[in-house]
């Protein structure tokens, strides 16, 4: 793909900076997670794809500790979950969440200077290394001559980078997505993509996203993991996700459905029966 490079699957570490074994969740009786297991290695970007309600967004939640886990267990840089505390966990991982308002009383700089918080006392301000930080963020996501303006003043992809940016001045080793490129056109996805492969193949930032766009995921994200009634069906390099015809399974497309090499999908003779009814 032009621009949004993708990272080698190969050109990760022995290090697992993830490990998820065995969890389980239920909302009421209902299982959303169901016994689910796998592990990321430091450097892995890697995506995850699945139907609605399949419990992506559960998972994301659960890893990053905002829901607590009903079984099994979670290791962060293989410590479990539970033994850190709430600045030492911010220090392992960032997360952009699925939807967020713009903050009407913070500038582009502020917002993401609360990506330093962790560092921070509650009585000090920023240090000039916090600011540094932060402007590099802003430089790596575009965003250095928006730094003065208010987020309520922002595009829907200025605003998904400030959040992006936010993330970077973390400076946590995983990050975690939830649909970022939801909602946004065409040359602001490829222009996040392009950020999170800089910042997986320059910082080794462990990467887990959540992504609807099979075809996107082909071109930019090297794993993948899929996720079905609370499942993993599948984890490894996303190109075998077309290859191994897996995404009928995950979706329960039938044979009027098909797939190409690039990941998009269509409904057989489905573009000729709209002409033809016009």
């Amino acid at each position: 793909m032009e621009g949004a490079k993708k990272s080698s699957i190969f050109a990760t570490s022995n290090k697992t900076m993830l490990s998820v074994s065995n969890i389980s969740h239920r909302y009421q009786k209902d299982f959303v997670l169901n016994n689910l297991s796998f592990e990321l290695k430091t450097g892995d970007y890697c995506a995850i794809i699945g139907p609605n309600g399949s419990g992506k967004t559960t998972l994301l939640h659960i890893i990053s500790g905002a829901l607590k886990k009903q079984e099994g267990e979670i290791c962060i840089s293989n410590k479990k979950i539970e033994e850190y505390d709430v600045k030492e966990l911010a220090k392992q991982i960032s997360v952009v969440p699925q939807r967020s308002e713009p903050v009407y009383h913070f500038s582009v700089f502020d917002m993401v200077m609360f990506g330093r918080n962790p560092y921070q006392t509650r009585w000090n301000s920023y240090s000039p290394d916090d600011e540094d930080i932060v402007m590099d963020a802003l430089k790596k996501t575009n965003l250095l001559s928006l730094k003065n303006r208010m987020t309520s003043q922002l595009s829907g992809g200025e605003f998904q980078r400030t959040l992006i940016a936010r993330a970077i001045a973390q400076q946590a080793p995983l990050m975690l997505l939830d649909e970022p490129l939801s909602n946004l056109d065409i040359p602001h996805q490829f222009e996040i993509l392009e950020i999170l492969s800089e910042l997986n193949s320059t910082k080794q930032t462990t990467i887990l996203m959540v992504i609807h766009d099979v075809s996107l995921a082909m071109q930019a994200i090297p794993k993948s993991l899929l996720l079905k009634n609370g499942r993993v069906t599948y984890m490894g390099d996303t190109q075998d996700i077309c290859r191994k015809n897996l995404i009928f399974d995950l979706f329960d497309l039938d044979e009027n459905y098909e797939i190409d090499s690039l990941g998009n999908v269509r409904k057989k003779n489905y573009i000729c029966k709209l002409i033809a009814s016009t």
